[in-house]
């Protein structure tokens, strides 16, 4: 029994204190395999803070591998900002774009008259006949519509030129407004009569429902082509037999369409930090849900979700990455974005947790544990995982 006991007493002596120097330094160790490295760091300085005078062979190791990792951090998020301000950048580049083609039809009417002063009618060079070709397309009737940017997420407004200008009054046709909404977020910006009247009037009977829809397109023709001269049924709405298009020759930028873009460029990125920027930039764009004037209705539901969910995948992926290199409250952040949008998100939960332990801010990192076994309990009946 004795020497039972002591073999016990012994291999105990043997296991390290979880505070003690080789348990911290192996804990570190295990951080910096997983990419935690801050809290590697961390452990490390506690290790070193424990050794004795006599064991400076190890205090100047875990010195050196400190600085090391520290210097590792320091590099990781400098790229970081850099890949930040180069999505910014692309942002800024395309934003300069959509003016400079603004731009482009007053400036080819300048080479036009020159062209014409200086060669004479009929004999254009080829260099001219070139730059014609990136005129702005004309309108059914003619006359050059301007570029629409249109913002989607949040509340819906659309501007003409660029996407600094003033907001387009729409019409106080409430309707009208949303017959635009509904063609704005088709792929092909177009729909057939039917298809307006059962999704804008379902309640209505089909003679009543067409007379509303061409009431509202007629209001909404007035806002969209006020200041712009047009044949009657032309300018930014067509009507092709039963179907209602923005005129295809118009060209309409969205922030939907600039948010997928960013989204799939950032997941073909060849780095972490580079679609971790392409990511960023993108979430900026996500001011609130899509079409949220139509929260009510039922035609915009299946887009406004993907969108959501895509959404709530890069801030994941942000969360993620600023934990893995140490930038905790940039992952408190994107967590606490996610639960903006889906309070259930019990990764959002956990990564919000895990920031705040990082922090130091266990109180607070308690809480969160308690308000997500809450929400869990009282919308889905379960408990956290």
């Amino acid at each position: 029994m004795s020497s039972s006991h002591s073999t016990e007493h012994d291999t105990s002596m043997m296991k390290p204190d979880s505070s003690s120097p080789v348990s911290l330094v192996e804990r570190g160790l295990r951080c910096i395999e997983q990419r935690h490295y801050a809290e590697g760091a961390d452990l490390f300085k506690l290790a070193r803070e424990q050794l004795f005078t006599g064991q400076g062979q190890l205090t100047a190791a875990l010195d050196t591998l400190n600085q090391a990792t520290m210097s590792y951090l320091d590099a990781q998020r400098t790229l970081l900002e850099a890949s930040k301000h180069l999505a910014e950048s692309d942002v800024e580049q395309q934003a300069q774009i959509a003016a400079l083609k603004k731009l482009l039809p007053t400036l080819l009417e300048d080479v036009d008259i020159a062209s014409y002063t200086r060669a004479g009618p009929g004999n254009n060079s080829k260099g001219h006949q070139s730059l014609q070709l990136l005129r702005t397309p004309p309108s059914e009737d003619g006359n050059p519509l301007p570029t629409l940017y249109v913002t989607c997420f949040g509340h819906f407004e659309i501007r003409r030129f660029s996407p600094y200008d003033q907001p387009i009054n729409l019409c106080h046709n409430l309707k009208g407004q949303a017959v635009l909404r509904y063609l704005i977020a088709q792929p092909k910006h177009r729909e057939t009569a039917d298809m307006l009247m059962a999704a804008l009037w379902p309640e209505d009977a089909p003679e009543v429902a067409l007379h509303k829809l061409r009431i509202a397109i007629s209001a909404l023709r007035c806002s969209l082509n006020r200041d712009f001269a047009s044949e009657p049924g032309g300018g930014y709405i067509l009507c092709k037999g039963q179907i209602y298009q923005l005129n295809p020759s118009v060209v309409i930028h969205s922030d939907v369409d600039e948010f997928l873009s960013l989204y799939r460029v950032g997941q073909q990125a060849n780095s972490s930090a580079a679609a971790a920027g392409h990511f960023e930039a993108a979430c900026r764009l996500y001011t609130g849900p899509f079409m949220s004037e139509d929260l009510y209705t039922d035609w915009p539901v299946i887009q406004r979700e993907e969108l959501s969910k895509t959404y709530i995948a890069m801030c994941a992926k942000l969360a993620e990455f600023n934990l893995e290199h140490g930038c905790h409250k940039d992952a408190a952040k994107w967590a606490i974005a996610i639960l903006k949008v889906d309070h259930c998100d019990e990764e959002a939960h956990r990564q919000l947790m895990q920031a705040y332990a990082a922090q130091g801010r266990r109180s607070e990192a308690l809480r969160q544990y308690q308000r997500c076994q809450r929400v869990l309990q009282e919308e889905l009946g379960v408990q956290p995982m």
